[in-house]
């Protein structure tokens, strides 16, 4: 199904964008990229000098039925993806968790979900890229065409190119996903058990680590029966997803239930996971079903994300998602114990990727666990940053990399002993890139204090904290 001309809207956007980046080309100036919001958990500090505004990059341009693939934009959001796809019985094989999280964000940001054991990243689901290249050139990439661009785009994190569209693939879908809580003790317990179940004949496989001894693992796949319970995530008067897992495992037991397709992929908005726990301790109220149907729109993602970069609220919270190999979890999560002691954790498996340099996935391991640091840490600034450094120093020992949508503290030497420089710096110079697009490291690192402000972000929601000053 053809959804919008291709030629119209399209096609004019990308002209605009090109004469615009082949202009700062020939001025050897700079772009900074405008995408409209973020997931990224960094400051942000966008400005109109020399800003290439990719906002209304929002279309879904095709649905494929009978070859399975969708060509969207890249500003388009995962929920509305979902809803373009799913009338035709088919979804993205890899969805991410939060609904806002968009297209071109989970290609070059490295993002994966509970289907990536299975499919890998969500660039792993993607098949072309259109782009326009740092000298304005709008060309094509995939694995047959340009194959090296189409591969360095992943994790690049804007600094390759800019891109336009992208073509994914689709999988059936069903009307339901079937969810059996698996409950674990400590760690360890938890990575056995996520080992076992990625053997299985499943779709999906998270965890959480409620405390140093108490967890489950949740493996699931789609259904079209109806045998079982039902629970459903994305109304205001239901739980939010962790909360209804932590009771489910109170009895010790496994537990199967059915989750209509899109409470299941989008289970963990309501709340961010958990972290919504501490929007209400800001908000000096406790965390009960009244206030939560209340107070719903305040706690869901999109609003949760305006409000963590209007007040700058990163600084008081250790955010970080780390890839892992298998082997390492338990040492990682002992060192948690002993430095940040935040709980619950986030566990994820995912396939390796041995192919995009920039992935966090680009680990030797046979799977790789990306594991989920969220939680509250309050001390001064110098404290903060030395346990997040702390945290990036062990990630490296243990043979992992970050997901760099979140703080990075590191050197300049020490970002590229981890990454590979030299194919980096070739790469954008065959492309144009160099003089066109800031490089990766500058624009991942932290380089200022981060000073929280709780007024500041009142306001900020009231203007909107993605609004170009």
């Amino acid at each position: 199904m053809q959804l919008v001309d291709p030629r119209s809207k399209h096609e004019r956007i990308v002209e605009r964008i090109s004469i615009q980046v082949k202009a700062a080309y020939d001025q050897k100036k700079p772009v900074k990229i405008f995408h409209g919001g973020t997931h990224s958990t960094r400051p942000q500090h966008f400005t109109r000098d020399n800003t290439v505004d990719i906002s209304d990059l929002n279309q879904v341009i095709n649905i494929d039925v009978a070859g399975q693939f969708a060509i969207v934009e890249p500003n388009v959001p995962m929920d509305a993806l979902v809803s373009a796809t799913l009338p035709y019985g088919l979804v993205p094989a890899v969805i991410m968790e939060f609904p806002g999280i968009t297209v071109g964000g989970g290609v070059q940001g490295g993002a994966g979900e509970s289907s990536s054991f299975r499919w890998g990243l969500f660039h792993e689901i993607c098949h072309e890229y259109e782009l326009v290249l740092g000298d304005g050139t709008v060309t094509k990439a995939s694995e047959e065409e340009n194959h090296d661009l189409f591969h360095a785009n992943v994790g690049s994190y804007g600094s390759m190119d800019i891109i336009t569209s992208v073509k994914i693939s689709l999988i059936p879908a069903k009307k339901y996903v079937r969810l059996k809580y698996i409950p674990t003790g400590n760690v360890a317990e938890a990575v056995k058990a996520i080992q076992e179940n990625v053997k299985e004949n499943v779709g999906f496989v998270d965890a959480i680590q409620f405390s140093k001894e108490k967890g489950v693992v949740m493996s699931g796949d789609f259904s079209d029966e109806a045998d079982l319970p039902k629970s459903r995530f994305r109304m205001a008067w239901n739980a939010w997803f962790y909360q209804h897992a932590k009771k489910v495992v109170k009895k010790g037991q496994p537990y199967e239930e059915l989750i209509p397709i899109q409470d299941y992929l989008f289970r963990y908005d309501r709340g961010a996971f958990w972290v919504g726990d501490y929007g209400f301790g800001i908000l000096h109220l406790p965390n009960i079903w009244l206030f939560r149907f209340l107070l719903h729109s305040l706690f869901t993602t999109r609003t949760l994300y305006r409000f963590l970069h209007a007040t700058n609220a990163s600084g008081q919270y250790i955010v970080q998602d780390l890839c892992l190999p298998e082997d390492s979890i338990v040492p990682f999560a002992a060192m948690n114990d002993d430095l940040a002691k935040v709980y619950p954790l986030w566990l994820c498996p995912i396939r390796p990727d041995d192919e995009n340099k920039l992935s966090p996935s680009y680990i030797k391991t046979k799977l790789v666990i990306n594991v989920g640091v969220w939680g509250k840490y309050v001390v001064d600034s110098e404290k903060f940053i030395e346990t997040n450094r702390k945290i990036e120093q062990q990630i490296k020992d243990l043979g992992g990399r970050k997901v760099l949508y979140a703080h990075a503290y590191y050197t300049e030497d020490e970002f590229w002993s981890i990454y590979d420089k030299e194919w980096y710096d070739k790469t954008r110079r065959i492309i144009h890139a160099s003089s066109t697009f800031y490089n990766i490291y500058n624009t991942v690192v932290v380089k200022e204090k981060i000073q929280s402000s709780r007024l500041t972000g009142l306001m900020g929601l009231i203007k909107s904290p993605f609004k170009i000053q």
